[in-house]
């Protein structure tokens, strides 16, 4: 279950309907643990899985070590992306392709082209759907989520507004996405 909280730091502001911007949700700085901003309200990240971390963690090293000579630039959790005035999200991890230019300084930016979640029971229906059609509505090209449970990868793409049919791959199967030319991902390494 998600917590609520209410911010004490002096620079948030809540407004008269009690909910928070996106504003005040980069205005908190860097907090442990992490929140989103859901509907205006601040929902506290719970801690992961063994499992969890290590699907991400070997997702982002994969991917980060083929970055280096490809110009991409991958990031783990704890930068955000902006949806609206009154939702950001804190996914796994987030690519973005060469040339964009990123403020090193900057909490949250531009859209990323990829967005990868790892599904957990408490979250997977909401990465599912209300995640899944916000990161479609602010342009996010390819939209992953990982089950280590069941050791899947889910690739969606955006086709117009919406994400296409899903590309799922498998235990030891190799995702060699044709947006990202030379990555080969191994999901074997994933699982634990």
């Amino acid at each position: 279950m998600a917590t609520l909280l209410r911010p004490q730091n002096e620079n948030v502001v809540i407004s008269d309907d009690g909910l928070l911007s996106i504003r005040d949700w980069l205005a908190m700085g860097e907090t442990k643990p992490h929140y989103e901003l859901i509907n205006g309200q601040l929902v506290q990240k719970m801690t992961t899985t063994r499992k969890h971390s290590k699907a991400a963690g070997k997702f982002l090293t994969q991917c980060d070590v083929w970055g280096e000579s490809s110009g991409w630039q991958f990031f783990p959790e704890g930068t955000g992306v902006y949806i609206s005035e009154r939702i950001g999200y804190i996914p796994d991890v987030t690519g973005f392709t060469p040339g964009v230019e990123l403020d090193r300084n900057a909490s949250m930016g531009s859209a990323p082209f990829l967005v990868v979640e790892v599904l957990s029971p408490a979250t997977a229906i909401k990465d599912r759907t209300d995640k899944k059609r916000n990161y479609a509505r602010i342009g996010v090209q390819i939209y992953i989520l990982i089950d280590p449970d069941q050791r899947t990868l889910e690739v969606f793409r955006l086709a117009g507004t919406r994400y296409g049919f899903a590309e799922t791959l498998r235990d030891s199967d190799i995702w060699k996405p044709t947006e990202l030319t030379g990555l080969e991902l191994h999901l074997e390494k994933l699982w634990m």
